[in-house]
């Protein structure tokens, strides 16, 4: 039997040895999130360390194994998902504190995708115009994370209808926490529309506080939305067809953050009366020209590099879920890719974003100091790229990668701001 040593936490190498399975585990077992971080002493001893040769360090273990085949595929074994062999299920301890499981659940750093795009409209806004609506940004921060409360909660209602979310996969999911079931499920979607609901009436209130009646940011933040919906809502699940980054990227990059600089500068007025001219252009590309009017290029590069740092967070979300994805029939980008070639996408990410900040720049779209200043969040983008290749094959060690990504988020996002003003103070000589 081959014996190999099992990869530790960074900076904390093990001794101890595990055998090498020939056959994966239960394959109807799921893989959770674990959000409170774990002691590198806390080594996980029922963990399988998975290969993507679909080798599995399998648990130590006197009973003889139960495990049942995995399910098959409704086109048949040669049609089965590829990472279905790249990473098959593993039982993964979980957290039982009550108050970690809690703030697991409620996702504090996750708010960043609402306020992030905000702040970087904001500082475009202040970068073109040399002003800033303080309170219109703070009730459009505080709307936007109303609505990430209820895009959270609604998530967690409709993935327990498809029994991704069980209690055993995932204990900190809302639902499971207030004791699941129907009556669980009823309470979240409850809360959940109470949110969008609020955050919607903040929205129409400070877009009706914008001077200028441009209707543009109205229907971009609506589209947003709709985009959340249909990324796990019944019966779309977009989700589970591997559509959820092309949403994510859509919704809170080129719609969410253009919506939010449209609706923050000083007068609207101008930019709707040349949306409306050139809304008289025919088809597509007059609507397209239409969103465009007046939107400098500045705000289009921002939203590009929003919507890629965002749309990171949710692919390294995957990671540490295939198993349950596969058995859930969601068809994720890991799913489809495993994660050895999830986390070279992941590399290739990062780098294109930096690099675009750098070429937006030499485009002239954005200004050198916002570029240049992007890079101080570099550390956090190769910090979070080692992560994933040091632990992409072991779910439970791999689970904590979306914090590297949510870091990176926001660190880049705070820099782009900062070197917008940075660049609007050296152009007129000081604030």
């Amino acid at each position: 039997m081959a014996l190999r040593r099992a990869s530790a936490f960074p900076g904390q190498p093990s001794g101890r040895l595990t055998p090498l399975a020939s056959t994966p585990t239960n394959a109807s077992s799921l893989v959770v999130e674990l959000q409170p971080k774990m002691k590198p002493e806390q080594e996980p001893s029922e963990a399988a360390v998975v290969e993507d040769t679909g080798a599995v360090l399998a648990p130590i273990t006197d009973q003889p194994s139960t495990s049942t085949p995995p399910p098959v595929h409704p086109g048949g074994p040669e049609q089965q998902p590829e990472a279905a062999a790249a990473q098959p299920s593993v039982a993964v301890p979980f957290e039982t504190d009550g108050k970690k499981l809690w703030m697991a659940a409620i996702k504090p750093p996750m708010y960043s995708v609402g306020f992030v795009p905000v702040l970087v409209a904001a500082a475009a806004v202040f970068f073109v115009h040399g002003c800033l609506p303080w309170g219109r940004v703070g009730g459009l921060v505080t709307a936007a994370i109303l609505v990430i409360a209820w895009l959270n909660l609604s998530n967690d209602g409709f993935d327990s209808l498809t029994g991704v979310d069980a209690a055993g996969a995932k204990p900190e999911s809302v639902v499971n926490l207030l004791g699941g079931g129907a009556a669980g499920r009823a309470a979240v979607l409850l809360v959940a529309k109470a949110a969008l609901l609020a955050g919607v009436l903040l929205l129409g209130r400070c877009l009706g506080a914008a001077p200028g009646g441009d209707p543009r940011p109205a229907a971009l933040l609506a589209f947003s939305i709709v985009c959340g919906y249909v990324y796990q809502g019944p019966p779309f699940r977009l989700s589970y067809k591997g559509l959820g980054e092309p949403l994510c990227f859509a919704a809170f990059g080129p719609s969410a953050t253009t919506a939010f600089y449209l609706a923050l500068q000083p007068d609207g007025a101008a930019a709707a009366a040349a949306a409306a001219s050139a809304a008289a252009g025919a088809g597509a590309a007059g609507a397209a020209a239409a969103l465009a009017a007046g939107v400098p290029s500045v705000v289009g590069a921002c939203a590009l590099l929003v919507g890629a740092t965002t749309t990171v967070i949710l692919f390294c979300s995957h990671f540490h879920q295939i198993a349950g994805d596969i058995a859930a029939g969601k068809r994720s980008p890991l799913v489809r890719l495993g994660t050895e070639r999830a986390r070279r996408v992941l590399r290739a990410a990062a780098i294109a974003t930096h690099a675009g900040a750098l070429a937006a720049a030499a485009a002239g779209a954005l200004p050198w100091p916002a570029a240049a200043a992007t890079l101080l969040a570099a550390p956090a983008a190769r910090a979070m790229v080692a992560f994933a290749d040091e632990n992409h094959t072991v779910p439970v060690r791999v689970a904590p990668l979306k914090r590297f990504a949510v870091k990176w988020h926001i660190l880049f996002g705070l820099c782009l701001c900062g070197g917008l003003a940075a660049a609007r103070a050296l152009a007129t000589g000081g604030v």
